[in-house]
């Protein structure tokens, strides 16, 4: 089954913006470093590499991306006592925010079509904030984005059959590297078209997913990095789900954060600190259920059911996880 959606979604954003979009040189750099983060991923969804040496290539890739321009340099008032400002540590904060999701989209696709549907709920509540807001040669490469990503869905996503094509890592370090990059450029160097805060809400599912994965793991006393079915996937999956319906499941929780996120800046665009708070209750709340009792209501949930369902998802190849999967 070829793994090569990825790089599709790439050169078609790449060569339609080139041909049809007037972007200044920092774009056309940008996008250079995350072709190369791309490519080496597709090189690694076919000669397996270390994860140390992707993972130094995401942090260099982030820190020159940051050195560029396009860096988290203000966090504006999240806390309520006034803006944060990062001063030097912009640049390694930005490295390791980019770093972070991408690594956090390549952890939370575990079947058909849900890194690839989560971005495009990011992108498209990304599109409608810069809508009037932001020049047109801007919000065209976000569309341009989408419509990549819908195109490639229709082939990953089959009612009946099997999927015609997979995203590879490649698809899921470029999608999170596109998601970090989009959200940084519009929310810092006075554009102001998105909030910091509202930023947080467009990402929830992959970055609560990663960090609950991650904790969960800790709390075992296994490595962060060990391999294991432990995503909200494969939580509810066990809980008698077919893999199309914890798909619409967790894209329905990723809609809901977003529209509420989106909201909240809308209502109170100078309240950012309650977004921030209401972020941080739902991520509580989130690793409450999903890491302490995700097993248990999953188990129970069978039970009642009466329904038996293997787990139908990708098998578990340690040689080629992701620098924190």
């Amino acid at each position: 089954m070829p793994s090569a959606g990825g790089i599709f979604i790439y050169l078609s954003v790449g060569i339609s913006s080139v041909a049809f979009l007037d972007l200044p040189e920092t774009f056309i750099a940008i996008a250079l470093i995350c072709g190369l983060i791309t490519f080496t991923d597709a090189l690694d969804d076919r000669y397996p590499l270390q994860p140390v040496y992707r993972l130094v290539l995401q942090l260099m890739g982030g820190v020159t991306i940051a050195s560029m321009g396009d860096s988290v340099h203000n966090l504006d008032n999240l806390l309520g006592f006034g803006d944060i400002n990062l001063a030097l540590f912009a640049i390694p904060f930005t490295a390791i925010a980019i770093t972070g999701l991408c690594n956090a989209y390549n952890m939370v696709d575990g079947i058909d079509g849900l890194a690839g549907s989560l971005t495009l709920v990011a992108m498209c509540s990304l599109l409608y904030l810069t809508l009037d807001r932001a020049p047109d040669n801007e919000v065209a490469l976000v569309a341009f984005l989408c419509t990549s990503i819908s195109v490639f869905l229709v082939f990953n996503l089959k009612v009946k059959g099997k999927s015609n094509i997979f995203m590879g890592d490649a698809g899921n370090m470029f999608l999170g590297c596109s998601v970090a990059i989009a959200v940084i450029y519009f929310s810092q160097s006075g554009r102001d078209i998105i909030n910091p805060a509202t930023a947080l809400w467009l990402f929830s599912i992959p970055m609560m997913d990663m960090a609950s994965t991650m904790l969960r793991r800790m709390q075992k006393g296994q490595s962060h990095v060990h391999a294991d079915r432990t995503h909200l996937h494969h939580v509810l999956m066990r809980g008698s789900l077919s893999q199309h319906h914890a798909l619409l499941c967790i894209v329905a929780a990723s809609i809901t954060c977003a529209l509420l996120g989106v909201f909240l800046q809308r209502v109170w665009p100078q309240n950012e600190a309650i977004s921030f708070i209401l972020r941080l209750g739902t991520f509580g709340l989130y690793c409450k259920l999903v890491v302490k009792h995700a097993f248990q209501f999953a188990k129970r949930t069978r039970r009642k059911s009466g329904i038996v369902r293997p787990l139908k998802t990708r098998p578990l190849m340690p040689v080629r996880l992701a620098p924190w999967e």
